[in-house]
């Protein structure tokens, strides 16, 4: 009976490591890494100015996206049936190194193209050691469904984690972007 026990504890464990290994190059290669990123951003990035957010999708701005991948890298991901995990950072405009991450999830239909989209937090510009311990708690903390509210700026006792959403941000998940009430 002992040895029951000892083998549900070791399987309970492997499966906590395994949903906690969110190292992207051991979910997706390079050229996947790529494919993702050309999926998602042209909602994660930056859009040309002037751009209805329709017109990010135009064909005319595929190079414009192509520098905007660039910009961008992976810092973690997890897939769990058809939900697929993101967490993603780029450079922040900053007079020092600093970035900002976004954390997202999606879904793709038939067709491989993305059926859902919601992008669950951003965070505050921070230099880049310090994002990647706070990006990776909350990373973490929002694939395993945890609350993520004592992160939001409101809740955090002046420690800089999440930006938006916030009181007047917020993600529609039907227009897929940012708004504010």
């Amino acid at each position: 009976m002992k040895q029951f026990g000892s083998i549900i504890l070791t399987i309970l464990f492997l499966a906590a490591c395994t949903r906690n290994d969110y190292t992207v190059s051991k979910h997706l290669s390079p050229q996947q890494q790529d494919e993702m990123m050309w999926k998602i951003i042209r909602y994660v990035g930056r859009a040309p100015d002037g751009l209805t957010f329709e017109e990010r999708f135009y064909a005319p701005y595929d190079s414009f996206y192509r520098e905007q991948v660039r910009q961008h890298k992976f810092d973690a991901y997890f897939k769990e049936g058809a939900m697929q995990y993101f967490l993603v950072s780029r450079r922040a405009p900053s007079l020092v190194d600093k970035r900002v991450a976004i954390g997202g999830k999606f879904t793709l239909d038939e067709k491989d193209k993305i059926s859902e989209y919601e992008e669950v937090f951003r965070t505050w510009k921070m230099i880049p050691d310090t994002l990647a311990k706070r990006e990776m708690i909350l990373f973490d903390k929002f694939v395993r469904g945890e609350a993520l509210d004592p992160y939001l700026t409101k809740n955090s006792s002046g420690v800089e984690y999440i930006e938006f959403p916030d009181e007047r941000t917020y993600f529609d998940k039907d227009a897929r972007q940012w708004k504010t009430k």
